[in-house]
Protein backbone atom coordinates (compact mmCIF):
# COMPACT_ATOMS: atom_id res chain seq x y z
CA UNK A 1 0.00 0.00 0.00
CA UNK A 2 2.83 2.26 0.68
CA UNK A 3 4.56 2.10 -2.59
CA UNK A 4 1.07 2.47 -4.00
CA UNK A 5 0.38 5.77 -2.19
CA UNK A 6 3.81 6.74 -3.15
CA UNK A 7 4.04 6.20 -6.79
CA UNK A 8 1.49 8.97 -8.21
CA UNK A 9 4.04 11.91 -6.82
CA UNK A 10 7.05 10.29 -8.19
CA UNK A 11 5.43 9.37 -11.30
CA UNK A 12 4.30 13.09 -11.78
CA UNK A 13 7.32 15.07 -11.85
CA UNK A 14 9.95 13.04 -9.59
CA UNK A 15 10.86 10.25 -12.39
CA UNK A 16 12.84 12.48 -14.73
CA UNK A 17 15.60 12.81 -12.42
CA UNK A 18 16.05 9.56 -11.76
CA UNK A 19 15.64 9.49 -14.99
CA UNK A 20 18.31 11.82 -15.72
CA UNK A 21 20.81 10.07 -13.25
CA UNK A 22 20.58 6.48 -14.93
CA UNK A 23 21.18 8.47 -18.28
CA UNK A 24 24.34 10.30 -17.35
CA UNK A 25 25.47 6.40 -15.86
CA UNK A 26 24.64 4.73 -19.15
CA UNK A 27 26.45 7.50 -20.55
CA UNK A 28 29.56 6.68 -17.98
CA UNK A 29 29.73 2.75 -19.51
CA UNK A 30 28.80 3.21 -23.01
CA UNK A 31 29.84 6.75 -24.16
CA UNK A 32 31.82 8.25 -21.53
CA UNK A 33 33.08 11.71 -23.85
CA UNK A 34 29.56 12.37 -23.83
CA UNK A 35 29.82 13.39 -19.92
CA UNK A 36 33.42 14.81 -20.62
CA UNK A 37 34.22 18.37 -18.96
CA UNK A 38 34.53 19.81 -22.79
CA UNK A 39 31.10 17.94 -24.05
CA UNK A 40 29.63 18.94 -21.10
CA UNK A 41 30.03 22.77 -21.76
CA UNK A 42 29.41 22.55 -25.49
CA UNK A 43 26.18 21.05 -24.92
CA UNK A 44 24.49 23.80 -22.43
CA UNK A 45 23.97 26.34 -24.27
CA UNK A 46 21.85 24.32 -26.78
CA UNK A 47 20.17 22.60 -23.50
CA UNK A 48 19.60 26.08 -22.70
CA UNK A 49 17.54 27.33 -25.31
CA UNK A 50 15.76 23.99 -25.08
CA UNK A 51 15.00 24.86 -21.58
CA UNK A 52 13.73 28.15 -22.59
CA UNK A 53 11.55 26.88 -25.34
CA UNK A 54 10.23 24.37 -22.87
CA UNK A 55 8.82 26.69 -20.52
CA UNK A 56 7.05 28.15 -22.99
CA UNK A 57 5.29 25.27 -24.08
CA UNK A 58 5.12 24.47 -20.73
CA UNK A 59 2.39 27.39 -20.00
CA UNK A 60 0.71 26.60 -23.30
CA UNK A 61 0.15 23.01 -21.97
CA UNK A 62 -1.02 23.82 -18.91
CA UNK A 63 -3.96 25.88 -20.43
CA UNK A 64 -4.79 22.72 -22.22
CA UNK A 65 -3.28 24.46 -25.54
CA UNK A 66 -0.24 22.88 -27.70
CA UNK A 67 2.27 25.43 -29.90
CA UNK A 68 3.12 24.22 -33.02
CA UNK A 69 4.50 27.54 -34.15
CA UNK A 70 7.22 27.04 -32.23
CA UNK A 71 10.12 26.30 -34.94
CA UNK A 72 8.78 29.64 -36.82
CA UNK A 73 8.99 31.87 -33.93
CA UNK A 74 12.74 30.94 -32.70
CA UNK A 75 13.51 30.89 -36.70
CA UNK A 76 11.26 34.90 -37.06
CA UNK A 77 13.43 35.81 -33.28
CA UNK A 78 16.73 35.06 -34.47
CA UNK A 79 16.20 37.03 -37.86
CA UNK A 80 14.46 40.17 -36.07
CA UNK A 81 17.23 40.84 -33.52
CA UNK A 82 19.19 41.10 -36.81
CA UNK A 83 17.13 43.42 -38.28
CA UNK A 84 16.22 45.33 -35.44
CA UNK A 85 19.49 45.60 -34.25
CA UNK A 86 20.75 46.85 -37.85
CA UNK A 87 17.64 49.33 -38.30
CA UNK A 88 18.46 50.58 -34.84
CA UNK A 89 22.01 50.70 -34.06
CA UNK A 90 21.11 49.15 -30.71
CA UNK A 91 21.50 45.67 -29.55
CA UNK A 92 19.21 46.02 -26.59
CA UNK A 93 16.62 47.69 -28.48
CA UNK A 94 16.94 44.88 -31.20
CA UNK A 95 16.10 42.64 -28.40
CA UNK A 96 13.08 44.55 -26.54
CA UNK A 97 11.63 45.24 -30.09
CA UNK A 98 12.24 41.02 -31.08
CA UNK A 99 10.50 40.34 -27.80
CA UNK A 100 7.58 42.40 -28.10
CA UNK A 101 6.58 41.09 -31.54
CA UNK A 102 7.18 37.79 -31.02
CA UNK A 103 5.09 37.80 -27.66
CA UNK A 104 2.82 39.80 -30.05
CA UNK A 105 2.74 37.04 -32.17
CA UNK A 106 1.85 34.25 -29.29
CA UNK A 107 -1.07 36.28 -28.82
CA UNK A 108 -2.40 36.17 -32.08
CA UNK A 109 -1.97 32.14 -31.37
CA UNK A 110 -3.62 32.21 -27.99
CA UNK A 111 -6.53 34.97 -29.38
CA UNK A 112 -7.62 32.28 -32.32
CA UNK A 113 -7.68 29.77 -29.98
CA UNK A 114 -9.47 30.85 -26.72
CA UNK A 115 -11.87 33.91 -28.35
CA UNK A 116 -11.93 32.35 -31.53
CA UNK A 117 -12.25 28.45 -30.52
CA UNK A 118 -10.23 27.16 -33.46
CA UNK A 119 -8.13 24.04 -32.09
CA UNK A 120 -4.83 24.76 -30.79
CA UNK A 121 -3.14 22.63 -33.61
CA UNK A 122 -4.45 23.80 -36.11
CA UNK A 123 -4.53 27.56 -35.41
CA UNK A 124 -0.83 27.31 -34.34
CA UNK A 125 -0.17 24.99 -37.65
CA UNK A 126 -1.25 28.24 -39.59
CA UNK A 127 0.01 30.89 -37.94
CA UNK A 128 3.47 28.69 -37.99
CA UNK A 129 3.39 29.13 -41.70
CA UNK A 130 2.77 32.21 -41.77
CA UNK A 131 5.38 33.09 -39.42
CA UNK A 132 7.59 30.95 -41.85
CA UNK A 133 7.03 33.10 -44.51
CA UNK A 134 7.74 36.08 -43.00
CA UNK A 135 10.98 34.83 -41.85
CA UNK A 136 12.02 33.80 -45.60
CA UNK A 137 10.51 37.46 -46.76
CA UNK A 138 12.39 39.06 -44.17
CA UNK A 139 16.33 37.08 -44.95
CA UNK A 140 15.65 36.67 -48.70
CA UNK A 141 16.34 33.23 -47.97
CA UNK A 142 19.92 34.02 -46.95
CA UNK A 143 21.47 34.39 -43.33
CA UNK A 144 22.12 37.40 -41.71
CA UNK A 145 24.64 38.34 -39.36
CA UNK A 146 24.26 39.18 -35.88
CA UNK A 147 25.86 42.00 -34.03
CA UNK A 148 29.38 41.30 -31.96
CA UNK A 149 27.98 42.57 -29.03
CA UNK A 150 24.86 39.97 -28.94
CA UNK A 151 27.66 37.21 -30.12
CA UNK A 152 30.04 38.21 -27.24
CA UNK A 153 27.05 37.86 -24.57
CA UNK A 154 25.28 34.64 -25.84
CA UNK A 155 28.55 33.23 -26.25
CA UNK A 156 30.24 34.07 -23.03
CA UNK A 157 31.17 32.25 -19.64
CA UNK A 158 30.59 32.76 -16.03
CA UNK A 159 32.73 30.98 -13.78
CA UNK A 160 33.22 28.23 -16.59
CA UNK A 161 29.28 28.02 -17.08
CA UNK A 162 28.02 29.90 -20.06
CA UNK A 163 25.60 32.58 -20.05
CA UNK A 164 22.89 30.95 -21.77
CA UNK A 165 22.56 28.52 -19.06
CA UNK A 166 22.44 31.03 -16.03
CA UNK A 167 19.55 33.07 -18.26
CA UNK A 168 17.53 30.08 -18.35
CA UNK A 169 17.84 29.37 -15.27
CA UNK A 170 16.38 33.00 -14.00
CA UNK A 171 13.48 31.60 -16.04
CA UNK A 172 12.97 28.75 -14.84
CA UNK A 173 12.88 29.72 -11.23
CA UNK A 174 11.25 33.17 -11.63
CA UNK A 175 8.24 31.08 -13.57
CA UNK A 176 8.39 28.27 -10.95
CA UNK A 177 7.89 30.96 -8.27
CA UNK A 178 5.24 32.81 -10.11
CA UNK A 179 3.00 29.51 -10.29
CA UNK A 180 3.05 28.50 -7.17
CA UNK A 181 3.22 31.61 -5.05
CA UNK A 182 1.09 34.35 -6.70
CA UNK A 183 -2.51 34.76 -7.09
CA UNK A 184 -2.01 35.25 -10.73
CA UNK A 185 -0.21 31.74 -10.99
CA UNK A 186 -2.90 30.27 -8.89
CA UNK A 187 -5.34 31.55 -11.07
CA UNK A 188 -3.44 30.32 -14.10
CA UNK A 189 -3.42 26.89 -12.71
CA UNK A 190 -7.31 27.12 -11.86
CA UNK A 191 -8.10 28.07 -15.06
CA UNK A 192 -5.76 25.43 -16.64
CA UNK A 193 -7.53 22.42 -14.59
CA UNK A 194 -11.10 23.37 -14.99
CA UNK A 195 -12.18 26.23 -17.34
CA UNK A 196 -15.94 25.73 -16.19
CA UNK A 197 -15.25 26.48 -12.60
CA UNK A 198 -12.89 28.75 -13.14
CA UNK A 199 -14.95 30.97 -15.03
CA UNK A 200 -18.06 30.63 -12.72
CA UNK A 201 -15.98 32.11 -9.83
CA UNK A 202 -15.38 35.42 -12.54
CA UNK A 203 -11.90 35.10 -12.93
CA UNK A 204 -11.31 35.87 -16.64
CA UNK A 205 -9.96 32.46 -18.34
CA UNK A 206 -9.41 33.92 -21.87
CA UNK A 207 -6.86 36.02 -20.56
CA UNK A 208 -5.00 33.93 -18.88
CA UNK A 209 -5.63 31.25 -21.90
CA UNK A 210 -4.04 34.12 -24.51
CA UNK A 211 -1.45 35.35 -22.21
CA UNK A 212 0.00 31.90 -21.99
CA UNK A 213 0.98 32.38 -25.68
CA UNK A 214 1.96 35.58 -25.43
CA UNK A 215 4.68 34.42 -22.74
CA UNK A 216 5.52 31.06 -24.44
CA UNK A 217 6.04 33.97 -27.39
CA UNK A 218 8.82 35.74 -25.31
CA UNK A 219 10.32 32.77 -23.91
CA UNK A 220 10.60 31.36 -27.87
CA UNK A 221 12.03 35.24 -28.87
CA UNK A 222 15.03 34.51 -26.43
CA UNK A 223 15.56 31.16 -27.17
CA UNK A 224 15.67 32.62 -31.29
CA UNK A 225 18.24 35.24 -29.77
CA UNK A 226 20.04 33.05 -27.83
CA UNK A 227 20.47 31.08 -30.43
CA UNK A 228 21.11 33.28 -33.41
CA UNK A 229 23.97 35.16 -31.36
CA UNK A 230 25.58 31.50 -29.86
CA UNK A 231 25.79 30.63 -33.39
CA UNK A 232 26.82 34.15 -35.04
CA UNK A 233 24.32 34.48 -37.53
CA UNK A 234 20.31 33.95 -38.25
CA UNK A 235 19.12 31.70 -40.54
CA UNK A 236 15.33 30.74 -42.13
CA UNK A 237 15.51 27.61 -41.11
CA UNK A 238 17.46 27.80 -37.44
CA UNK A 239 14.32 26.36 -35.38
CA UNK A 240 12.95 24.15 -37.86
CA UNK A 241 14.60 21.09 -35.28
CA UNK A 242 12.94 22.49 -32.32
CA UNK A 243 9.38 21.09 -32.50
CA UNK A 244 9.42 17.71 -31.27
CA UNK A 245 12.14 18.62 -28.54
CA UNK A 246 9.89 21.05 -27.07
CA UNK A 247 7.08 19.03 -27.14
CA UNK A 248 9.29 15.99 -25.60
CA UNK A 249 10.33 17.56 -23.18
CA UNK A 250 7.12 18.73 -21.56
CA UNK A 251 5.66 15.42 -22.42
CA UNK A 252 8.93 13.65 -20.57
CA UNK A 253 8.62 16.26 -17.57
CA UNK A 254 5.35 15.26 -16.48
CA UNK A 255 2.74 17.61 -17.53
CA UNK A 256 0.31 16.34 -18.67
CA UNK A 257 -2.10 17.59 -21.69
CA UNK A 258 -5.07 17.65 -19.90
CA UNK A 259 -4.61 20.81 -18.10
CA UNK A 260 -3.82 22.56 -14.73
CA UNK A 261 -1.03 20.72 -13.21
CA UNK A 262 2.64 21.01 -14.63
CA UNK A 263 6.16 21.99 -13.32
CA UNK A 264 8.33 23.68 -15.40
CA UNK A 265 11.26 23.24 -13.14
CA UNK A 266 10.76 19.32 -14.08
CA UNK A 267 10.16 20.06 -18.26
CA UNK A 268 14.35 22.27 -17.17
CA UNK A 269 15.54 18.16 -15.96
CA UNK A 270 13.77 16.64 -19.07
CA UNK A 271 15.23 19.45 -21.44
CA UNK A 272 18.68 18.79 -19.70
CA UNK A 273 17.39 14.68 -20.36
CA UNK A 274 16.82 15.42 -24.25
CA UNK A 275 20.16 17.32 -24.84
CA UNK A 276 22.54 14.66 -23.10
CA UNK A 277 20.20 11.64 -24.82
CA UNK A 278 21.01 13.64 -28.23
CA UNK A 279 25.24 14.00 -26.88
CA UNK A 280 24.78 10.15 -26.08
CA UNK A 281 23.47 9.13 -29.33
CA UNK A 282 26.29 11.29 -31.21
CA UNK A 283 28.97 10.04 -29.30
CA UNK A 284 27.96 6.37 -30.26
CA UNK A 285 28.39 7.10 -33.74
CA UNK A 286 25.23 7.55 -34.61
CA UNK A 287 22.89 10.50 -37.05
CA UNK A 288 20.40 13.02 -36.83
CA UNK A 289 17.90 10.20 -37.74
CA UNK A 290 19.03 8.17 -34.42
CA UNK A 291 18.26 10.79 -32.76
CA UNK A 292 14.90 11.36 -33.41
CA UNK A 293 14.46 7.73 -32.94
CA UNK A 294 15.43 8.19 -28.97
CA UNK A 295 13.56 11.30 -28.59
CA UNK A 296 10.80 9.19 -29.61
CA UNK A 297 11.24 6.11 -27.55
CA UNK A 298 12.11 8.81 -24.70
CA UNK A 299 8.47 10.17 -24.72
CA UNK A 300 6.96 6.98 -25.17
CA UNK A 301 8.72 5.77 -21.82
CA UNK A 302 7.72 8.87 -20.01
CA UNK A 303 4.01 8.41 -20.63
CA UNK A 304 4.33 4.69 -19.86
CA UNK A 305 5.94 5.64 -16.50
CA UNK A 306 3.09 7.87 -15.90
CA UNK A 307 0.42 5.40 -16.07
CA UNK A 308 2.07 3.01 -13.54
CA UNK A 309 0.00 4.27 -10.90
CA UNK A 310 -3.05 3.28 -13.12
CA UNK A 311 -1.92 0.08 -13.47
CA UNK A 312 -1.13 -0.60 -9.94
CA UNK A 313 -4.43 0.12 -9.19
CA UNK A 314 -5.80 -2.05 -11.85
CA UNK A 315 -3.02 -5.11 -10.75
CA UNK A 316 -4.59 -4.35 -6.88
CA UNK A 317 -8.47 -4.61 -8.10
CA UNK A 318 -7.98 -7.71 -10.35
CA UNK A 319 -6.21 -9.27 -6.99
CA UNK A 320 -9.03 -8.08 -4.46
CA UNK A 321 -11.53 -9.73 -7.40
CA UNK A 322 -10.28 -13.28 -7.13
Amino acid sequence: MKVRKNLPAVGEFGWIWIAFVLLVGACAVLAPSAIGLASVYSMLPFAAVLVLLAVGQTLVVQQRGLDMSVAAIVTLAGLLVAKFTAMTGSPLAGVVLTCGVCGAAGILNGLLVARIGISPIVATLATGAMFFGVARILSGGSAMAISPSLQALSQARLLGVPVLFYVAVVLVVSVSLILRMTIVGRRFIAVGSNIATARAQGTRTALYQVGSYGVAGVCYAIAGIALAGFIGYATPTAGSSYLLPSIAAVVVGGTPFTGGKGSVVATAGAALFMTLLDQMVLSLGAGPAMQLFAQAIAIIIAVSIRRLPEVAKLMGGKKRLT
